[in-house]
């Protein structure tokens, strides 16, 4: 269901962190149009939340807080509920990432590590998150 979690700087203008669930890679040539649409607004949205319709019927998801944001990348369009959803995910990502980001001091260890992070809130939202897995629970 996601594809792709994008870390941005807005003090530094620049991509800090990327993780992939899925095919799509964000730093590929195929990707770089819509990679450049998620970066203009992951820049400059000051703070809050911006749902993005993107080329080939995917979708990005941007947090903005106050030095960062995160693009959640999607192949496809979200429903209201959705957006929310994941927007408590987008929160949990980047707050965490706030507190292990020193913009002079952060080196690439600490962002390399982060991505376990990353890799298991979304999972945890997966598992915690789907109908079947609510449906079994409710009938035992």
């Amino acid at each position: 269901m996601i594809e792709n979690v994008i870390i941005f700087s807005k003090e530094k203008n620049e991509m800090l962190l990327t993780f992939n669930f899925g095919d799509t890679n964000p730093e590929s040539e195929a990707f770089s149009d819509s990679l450049t649409k998620i970066r203009d607004i992951a820049i400059k949205l000051e703070k809050g939340i911006f749902n993005l319709d993107l080329d080939g019927g995917f979708s990005s998801l941007i947090l903005a807080i106050k030095r960062l944001s995160v693009a959640l990348v999607f192949p496809q369009n979200l429903d209201e509920k959705e957006v929310s959803e994941w927007g408590n995910v987008a929160n949990e990502i980047v707050s965490g990432f706030e507190k292990i980001y020193e913009r002079e001091k952060t080196n690439v260890e600490v962002l390399n590590e982060y991505k376990n992070n990353i890799k298991e809130i979304v999972e945890w939202h997966l598992k915690e998150g789907s109908p079947i897995d609510k449906m079994k629970d409710a009938l035992w």
